[in-house]
């Protein structure tokens, strides 16, 4: 049965310029052919619980893992790495441990972005051009939108802990995945220097299961 359900607030800062694609539908003349996700109705640039989840796991299971039948999974001593990300059909109950929120913009850079950028306005424009080799000329030029360095988020993890599980293991998993992360990148571009992120981590209050 459910026992608790942690709490665990992420502060995630930008290091560098953060590219995360969004929609692509439209182009504005002087605007980017890359975007950024957004939030529909603010406009608002956001952090997917789905991307930081996705990468989190990828290293964890690059660090703990190996590959069986082309398939990289954690060695057997690692099994209960499995249970934050998917439910385990060894586990009763079958239910994913980590639940990753979305991550949103402190007020506080909401305000600072929209002070230096303008009203409503929350990323720069960054120009691109990929050099030919040989020649030493410059190609295909392109415009990629991205969230500005020094800019803030704060998401939450809900971690859920079941009678039989063992709550300081789960915990040190996510620890170590967001240390791995500050060593990474989050978003595309990570080789050129984009999505470098600090993250720091805090455990709220404790809620007890229902």
């Amino acid at each position: 049965m459910l026992k608790k359900t942690h709490r665990i607030q992420l502060q995630i800062e930008l290091l560098s310029g953060m590219h995360i694609t969004g929609g692509d539908d439209t182009f504005d003349i002087g605007g980017a052919d890359s975007q950024v996700i957004k939030n529909p109705l603010t406009g608002e640039p956001y952090i997917p619980g789905s991307t930081l989840k996705g990468k989190i796991r990828s290293l964890l299971e690059f660090k703990y893992g190996t590959f069986i039948n082309d398939e990289l999974k954690p060695v057997p001593e690692h099994n209960q790495l499995l249970s934050l990300f998917e439910p385990n059909t060894n586990d009763i109950p079958q239910m994913t441990r980590a639940i990753f929120r979305d991550a949103v913009l402190t007020e506080s850079s909401k305000i600072e972005l929209q002070t230096y950028l303008g009203d409503h306005t929350y990323t720069e424009i960054k120009a691109e051009n990929k050099i030919n080799r040989f020649k030493g000329t410059a190609d295909a030029p392109r415009f990629i939108e991205r969230v500005p360095a020094g800019s803030k988020f704060i998401g939450y993890i809900d971690l859920l802990e079941f009678d039989n599980d063992d709550y300081q293991t789960l915990y040190k998993y996510l620890e170590t995945g967001v240390n791995l992360l500050n060593y990474n990148y989050i978003g595309g571009s990570g080789s050129r220097g984009y999505g470098r992120i600090q993250i720091e981590m805090e455990e709220l209050n404790d809620n007890e299961g229902i």
